[in-house]
């Protein structure tokens, strides 16, 4: 076996709850000195006070708000993030849009009259290798000054956002790019997918039942359910596999298991659209 570095060790335990509220304390405890370039008098701020008092009345999305504090009641942000998805993405939002005005209104950091403790540049950095993490990205319109977060895989984030907290982490992690080339964390996310929807998997939609077979066939006998390269359930063509070749095959396993929950999501959409369509038409008609 081969051993691991410590800084493979280190990169196993980052914990997404635990870096999100990392990240929250940095940002209400980071201090920006600000220097009064007339009479060179300090002023220290917090990150929503300078943002409050040189960005915040002429920022295009303040609507019709007056203060940070305002903003936050009305997003309803928590206190201690938990597993929600849509909570980190709500405050990932908010404190990425407030780092962007003073990026672009003050030119924070850079701006020898706004002086950042090195927490300011560790923030950022940890903003971005959170958003790596959960499989989003930014998308920025310079022109409206504000900036929202987009997922990097539409499937994985739509399943996600249907799926159990408890599973929607082990959705969005099996695409990130730490994990390429770990096959048994890759093996045991498919297994926690795969678990979480197993009644689905034994009742296909109609007309896509090959899908849920072929999804079904690939988890019994790729070495994940099962120890396929030995004992009992051995298979020759597994177990000559590369790790390489494996590997694409869990991914498109992966792939295959949410086209498979998309599908039956989407079947029952169908269905409540039939219906009201039916509906409609009934009533015209008896009009």
């Amino acid at each position: 076996m081969v051993r691991k570095n410590i800084f493979e060790l280190l990169a196993e335990q980052y914990d997404v709850v635990k870096e999100m509220n990392k990240i929250a304390r940095l940002f209400s405890l980071v201090q920006i000195q600000a220097t009064n370039p007339l009479n060179f008098q300090l002023t220290q701020y917090s990150i929503e006070g300078v943002f409050e008092a040189y960005c915040f009345v002429s920022w295009k999305q303040r609507g019709a708000y007056i203060n940070c504090t305002e903003m936050k009641a009305d997003l309803n942000l928590p206190q201690e993030y938990s597993q929600d998805i849509e909570d980190m993405l709500k405050g990932l939002e908010y404190y990425i849009n407030i780092l962007n005005s003073l990026k672009y209104k003050l030119n924070i950091p850079g701006n020898i009259n706004f002086l950042c403790s090195p927490a300011y540049a560790m923030l950022l950095q940890n903003i971005d290798i959170l958003l790596e993490h959960i499989n989003y990205e930014t998308l920025e319109s310079v022109e409206e000054e504000k900036v929202i977060l987009i997922p990097n895989n539409p499937a994985a984030t739509a399943v996600a956002e249907i799926a159990p907290k408890e599973i929607a982490f082990a959705i969005l992690k099996y695409n990130h790019a730490s994990l390429k080339g770990q096959l048994e964390e890759k093996r045991k996310l498919l297994v926690s997918i795969a678990n979480e929807y197993e009644p689905l998997l034994d009742k296909p939609v109609e007309g896509f039942k090959d899908y849920f077979a072929k999804t079904t066939g690939l988890l019994n006998n790729l070495n994940i359910r099962h120890n396929n390269k030995a004992g009992k359930n051995k298979n020759e063509i597994v177990a000559k596999m590369s790790p390489e070749e494996l590997e694409s095959w869990y991914d498109e396993l992966y792939q295959l298991l949410l086209f498979c929950v998309l599908c039956k999501n989407n079947y029952e959409r169908k269905g409540k659209v039939s219906e009201l369509l039916k509906n409609l038409k009934t009533e015209l008609k008896a009009k």
